[in-house]
């Protein structure tokens, strides 16, 4: 690896000809050369990079940390246990994500993040569940992931419906249901301490008496015979030298005492203990040692107050037949079955929060979804908050069927059960969301054919089926219309692990908080406090640089970056949160760099409400999408009959006007096809109304001319489309166009610039070289499947750099990015990955003047953020390098998507 002690900068991916003409004209400051080993080496002399010639670039390795939630905040274990965030960094065992499918997994983490923020967001849903993270932490909607703060009051967000975790963690069945039991109906509350006196000078308790343990003994109160017997059979089992006695007049309260109680020994001590041999004190008093008391005290349970109860962290690990009595008991004392309007509701009440919460996360384990409400209750002039679980529709089923009630209480359960085998449940709660426009999951999927569905489902009047696109479909209804669409996206939708919750308050908390993060590399989320939440600095480290080139170099250079994510608009706004001191010691100071976001058209309102910096809308010409561009919009096949007719609808329009037409031109031009079918034309019709509902194309369309201005830097956002149901191939078409479009103009003012140099001994051109960047490029150029975008990208990759086109590929997945996209680059700049498969992908990357493997590099890598590996082979030399600190606003961050 490279080092030495030259003071000069270091120019990367320059070669020798050029550095001796040009110095380090024309490049971009990336960062520091790294001198020593350690995890805070020195850093030596600066590491430029030139952008005044094209290059591929491959950038690799994890997102910028951003420490997203606060410290409280529960993260779910794979053995069902929770545990806060800020105990998580020496914690090996895998946390739980959403994956592409839609479901709950258990992966690695391998990066833990700390820092103090001044504004974090408090979240709740209207089943209660709450989270307070930092504005920019994305959500998981219908619409992909939204940060926070664009989020407001009644959007729905992806919460787990089902967390089915469970661990091996061993109770007995008699501890299971003790501990249920004097949770719910027992009183363990410390009483008055029972301190030992002691004779002179004798600083000793008495018979050990501990400071702070209750005299009391544990009692238990209820009066259902059946659960009565459960609890004296379970006492016993638990220790036979336990007793239960019950209190008189009082039939249904009892306290549990030791068969051999120290009270029936002590006047026997006393009065054989006389005189000098006298070791108690007058007035000494015996505590009342309890083996159930003891046991309690063990787990940290003894002594709570009814609004302070909980359940020790043990019963969160429990296999899934020991949570499910436990359940079943806790619901037998302290829940209720009642009937309203022939419907039917299970409720849990008690006056502890964090005991309801604990309850609830309980019930998710077996897909049982609960609401939570909060209400105010009156003992004489005194107020106390309640605090009560409310299970109705579908989700009662599935408590009757997996936990169920014991005693008294079965009766009503009966009932209940006879309900369900008479009547089929409609699960009201249970929806696919919707935004401020009802019925939004339309807006993002049309069935290839509502009549061809119509009839598979057996449907008498077909075109009927076309209603339920008024309303919010059931998962149920969802699914049927999928699996005769046959498409397999919308399946797992259906089928998926989310419950779509509604926001139901926003809090802004406006002071110095400490907040955490961590890395999760496969699928960058995990569930947090019962909700799914997300995890690129080096690019916009890179765009900084080009924003401060020299004019003479700058306007000869346009750059456009491709944001998949949403964040780069914050280039916009400099930095006010980080140090000036650290950006001094850089040569740097907070400052904004001058870029132009553009948005999608149909987006822009939004943006503006938002109060977001944008600077203008882009769309796409309607007529620049070839049949092939919409084959891939649509997800068609060539021999799909919509396939088919709207090969010949584009061929006919193009025909009869020419280059000047939009979507409603192909509307028309369908209604009146004669060679297809009324539902064919249908399914093509309701597939373009959709596509013109996203206000991305139009007759006019915005010129490349506009987007590759010398001298500009061009973010197009495409983030709105990220994993939007049914528009997923949109950022596809959009890198296909924008980057065919250049490729061929490139190629054509690359020929007027080659006859400039011949004639007039110069290099000028009307159209700039181009960088194209693009963000999480291993969706745009898969390894193992098509895209629309490939092909296009593989022809920047193999010959772009002749006609003046750099590419900047930045992944957070290099084994998933197609092996060209490596084997091409000739300057690679890796952060640390831990991924074998990651570090294999790249391993083809191995020139043979590096001597060292990338595993050895990669270990020996600061684990602190920044550092990154260089393989220039302009210079044929290795680096190890810390990369400079932004001086603009980092609004990337690790997202999340779950609320635990």
């Amino acid at each position: 690896m490279q080092q030495d002690f030259s003071q000069e900068p270091a120019v990367l991916g320059r070669d020798l000809k050029d550095l001796e003409k040009y110095g380090s004209q024309g490049t971009a400051y990336l960062g520091k050369v790294v001198m020593s080993s350690g995890e805070k080496p020195v850093l030596g002399r600066k590491v430029m990079v030139d952008v005044s010639r094209p290059h591929l670039m491959l950038i690799c390795g994890k997102r910028g940390g951003g420490k997203c939630v606060v410290g409280e905040t529960e993260i779910l274990l794979e053995d069902g246990s929770l545990v806060k965030i800020k105990d998580l960094k020496n914690d090996s065992r895998k946390i739980i994500a959403l994956n592409d499918s839609f479901k709950l997994n258990a992966e690695n983490k391998n990066d833990f993040f700390e820092r103090e923020v001044d504004k974090v967001i408090k979240i709740k849903t209207n089943t209660g569940r709450e989270i307070t993270l930092t504005p920019e932490h994305p959500l998981f909607t219908i619409d992909g992931w939204k940060p926070v703060m664009e989020l407001s009051v009644g959007k729905r967000i992806a919460v787990p419906r089902k967390i089915g975790f469970f661990g091996n963690n061993f109770l007995t069945e008699a501890q299971v249901k003790l501990l249920a039991y004097l949770t719910t109906k027992g009183n363990t509350a410390k009483g008055k301490t029972a301190k030992g006196n002691t004779t002179k000078g004798n600083k000793t308790k008495a018979n050990t008496a501990k400071e702070g343990v209750s005299k009391k003994d544990v009692w238990f109160t209820n009066f259902d015979k059946k659960i009565q017997e459960d609890f004296f059979a379970s006492v016993k089992e638990f220790d036979e030298r336990l007793v239960v006695k019950k209190m008189k007049n009082n039939e249904g309260k009892f306290r549990v005492v030791n068969k051999y109680s120290v009270n029936k020994y002590s006047k026997e001590i006393k009065k054989n203990q006389v005189g000098e041999n006298n070791y108690f004190g007058e007035g000494t008093q015996f505590e009342h040692m309890n083996y159930l008391r003891d046991w309690l005290i063990g787990l940290g349970v003894y002594g709570q107050l009814e609004s302070e109860k909980e359940l020790p962290k043990e019963i969160f690990s429990l296999n899934e037949q020991k949570t499910a009595l436990l359940l079943n008991r806790m619901f037998s004392c302290d829940g209720t079955i009642w009937k309203e309007k022939n419907k039917y509701k299970i409720e849990y009440a008690s006056s502890s929060k964090k005991l309801i919460k604990q309850v609830q996360h309980l019930l998710l384990k077996f897909g049982v979804i609960s609401t939570l409400r909060e209400k105010k209750i009156f003992l004489g002039k005194k107020e106390f908050n309640s605090f009560e679980l409310i299970i109705e529709g579908i989700f009662c089923k599935e408590f009757i069927n997996k936990i169920g009630f014991f005693g008294e209480k079965e009766l009503k359960q009966k009932e209940l059960q006879l309900l369900f085998s008479q009547k089929k449940f409609n699960p009201n709660l249970d929806t696919v969301p919707f935004d401020t426009i009802p019925k939004e999951i339309w807006n993002y999927y049309t069935p290839t054919n509502w009549v061809s569905v119509g009839k598979k489902l057996g449907y008498k009047y077909t075109n009927s089926l076309r209603e339920n696109k008024f309303y919010s479909p059931t998962r149920e209804k969802l699914l049927q219309i999928a699996i005769a669409d046959e498409n397999e996206l919308i399946q797992n939708l259906a089928k998926s692990d989310i419950y779509w919750d509604e926001i139901k308050e926003i809090t802004e908390i406006n002071e110095k908080t400490k907040v955490y993060d961590i890395s999760v590399p496969q699928n960058h989320n995990f569930v947090a406090n019962d909700i799914i939440i997300h995890n690129s600095y080096t690019l916009a480290v890179l765009m900084e640089e080009m924003a401060r080139l020299d004019s003479s170099i700058r306007s000869r250079i346009s750059t456009i970056t491709i944001d998949t994510v949403g964040i780069f608009w914050g280039l916009k706004l400099p930095a006010a949160n980080i140090d000036n001191a650290e950006l001094s010691a850089w040569d740097l100071k907070a400052d904004k760099t001058n870029v132009q976001v553009l948005v999608p058209r149909g987006q822009l309102n939004f943006y503006k409400e938002k109060g977001l910096p944008i600077d203008g809308a882009f769309t796409l010409k309607c007529s620049e999408l070839e049949e092939t561009e919409w084959m891939a919009l649509f997800h068609l096949k060539w021999s799909d009959p919509e396939g088919i007719l709207i090969s010949r609808i584009v061929a006919k329009v193009k025909e009869k006007v020419g280059t000047y037409y939009g979507i409603d031109d192909l509307i028309s031009a369908t209604k009146i096809d004669e060679e297809s079918k009324l539902e064919v034309r249908q399914a093509v019709i309701s597939r373009l109304q959709m596509a013109k509902s996203w206000g991305l194309i139009e007759k006019e369309g915005t010129k490349i001319e506009q987007l590759a201005l010398p001298g500009v830097i061009t973010v197009i956002d495409v983030s709105s489309y990220r994993q939007t149901v049914g528009a997923e191939g949109i950022k596809d078409i959009v890198v296909a166009l924008i980057g065919k479009k250049i490729f061929e103009q490139r190629m054509l003012y690359r020929k007027e610039e080659e006859m400039k140099l011949i004639t007039e001994n110069k290099r000028s051109s009307k159209m700039p070289l181009v960088w194209l960047m693009i963000d999480e490029a291993h969706m745009f150029m898969p390894r193992d499947e098509d895209n629309i975008a490939l092909p296009v990208l593989l022809e920047w990759v193999r010959v772009g750099r002749q006609p003046g086109l750099g590419l900047i590929l930045a992944t957070q997945r290099p084994e998933k990015i197609h092996p060209d996209a490596v084997s091409q680059c000739d300057l690679f700049i890796s952060h640390r990955m831990t991924s074998q498969p990651d570090i294999a992908a790249v391993g083809a990357l191995r020139p043979s003047y590096m001597n060292t493997d990338l595993d050895k590099l990669y270990s020996e890598m600061p684990r602190q953020k920044g550092y990154a590996l260089v393989i220039d082979d302009n210079t044929e030399k290795v680096w190890m390098i810390k990369v400079r600190p932004r001086f603009s606003w980092d609004s990337s961050v690790t997202a999340s998507a779950f609320l635990i």
